[in-house]
């Protein structure tokens, strides 16, 4: 065809801006045969992907794969699960229903048709090969369609085409699987079956890739998303990161600055109270003094309760009291006042309900 010999001689195909290509793996595995679309319709066809240009104009990738290889299910699932739910309940559900270990099969979730959601089943060392086989063609699928699921669904009965392959193809209404001539009746149950050529089947390749019935690309070989970087992205990564350089410096800095700042401020608190301590000894003696007198005074005084006392470096001493009344405070003043200590302050106050008074103390 011309867009064909167009596209092997490495020239521009009119229209395949935003193109599709379908690329149909074989009985073996490996894909060959090769569509281009755009805008739904077909543009350019080949038997060989070589023949392919390295420019590759387009911007999807659809593996279709042999529909004898993929078994299709179509089951009634209640609620309306994610493709993950689906899939994980077809898993319980089909475990006793098929040859082999359901641990070896890898299982898609489609949309609904007629009330009953599209189930596919393949080995997964057979996914495995496809996408190998793909990749070593330099072709990462951003679909995997099993070819079946290509062909538009009728209102009533079944397409068949036949290709070249042993097994025709078939679609329905929540039906798709292919099977030898010999077999056919087994799944077509005597409905009425229309065969299809290649120029009717191409022209639904559109719409059933606009909406495909399955996907097998999802779960493990859901195909990861690649993100361009362009050199705003970068520029934008770098600046990022040096602020966040800067922040960090600056937050270090200002743990420096503060661990600085609090040993100051203990070296010249230690330096008062060493001046303290040294300019007045006699001071320090003179705490005994004080704090004996409060202490008997404490004592031979009933209903008197010592709550707080504080010496200071002049050789002040305070004392917070609490007493039954304020007779029995004034009482307590007295005391240390006849063992020569100076009382001051001691304004009458209450605190839940018991006479309170803050003394101030010093030797005479």
């Amino acid at each position: 065809m011309t867009e064909a010999a167009a596209i092997s001689r490495n020239e521009a195909v009119p229209g395949a801006g935003g193109a599709i290509l379908l690329a149909f793996a074989g009985a073996d595995g490996v894909p060959a045969e090769w569509r281009l679309l755009s805008g739904g319709a077909v543009i350019g066809k080949g038997d060989d992907l070589t023949e392919l240009p390295e420019q590759r104009p387009w911007v999807r990738v659809v593996l279709a794969v042999p529909g004898s290889d993929v078994a299709m299910h179509w089951l009634d699932l209640d609620g309306d699960p994610t493709p993950a739910q689906a899939a994980a309940a077809a898993r319980l559900r089909l475990a006793g229903e098929i040859a082999g270990p359901i641990e070896q099969m890898h299982v898609a979730a489609g949309r609904r048709e007629n009330g009953l959601t599209a189930i596919a089943l393949v080995p997964t060392a057979r996914m495995e090969a496809w996408l190998d086989a793909a990749r070593a063609m330099a072709l990462e699928p951003d679909l995997v369609i099993p070819a079946p699921l290509l062909l538009l669904a009728p209102g009533e009965g079944l397409v068949r085409f036949a290709g070249l392959a042993p097994a025709a193809d078939y679609r329905g209404v929540a039906q798709a699987f292919s099977i030898e001539d010999e077999l056919a009746g087994l799944l077509t149950g005597g409905a009425k079956v229309a065969e299809i050529g290649e120029d009717l089947r191409e022209s639904g390749f559109g719409p059933a890739l606009a909406a495909p019935a399955v996907n097998l690309r999802q779960g493990l070989f859901a195909k990861r998303r690649e993100r361009a970087v362009d050199r705003t992205s970068l520029r934008r990564l770098f600046l990022l990161g040096l602020i966040l350089l800067l922040v960090s410096l600056a937050i270090e800095i200002a743990a420096i600055v503060r661990t600085s700042q609090a040993a100051d401020r203990i070296e010249a608190e230690a330096n008062e109270l060493r001046a303290a301590i040294g300019s007045a000894p006699a001071t320090i003696g003179g705490f005994g003094r004080v704090a004996g007198a409060l202490f008997d005074a404490v004592r031979d005084t009933p209903n008197v309760e010592l709550t707080r006392i504080v010496y200071q470096p002049d050789g002040t001493l305070r004392a917070s009291l609490l007493a039954d009344s304020q007779a029995t405070l004034d009482g307590l003043r007295a005391r240390i006042e006849t063992r020569g200590v100076q009382v001051s302050g001691g304004l009458p106050t209450t605190v839940g309900g018991r006479a309170a008074a803050d003394l101030t103390m010093r030797a005479r």
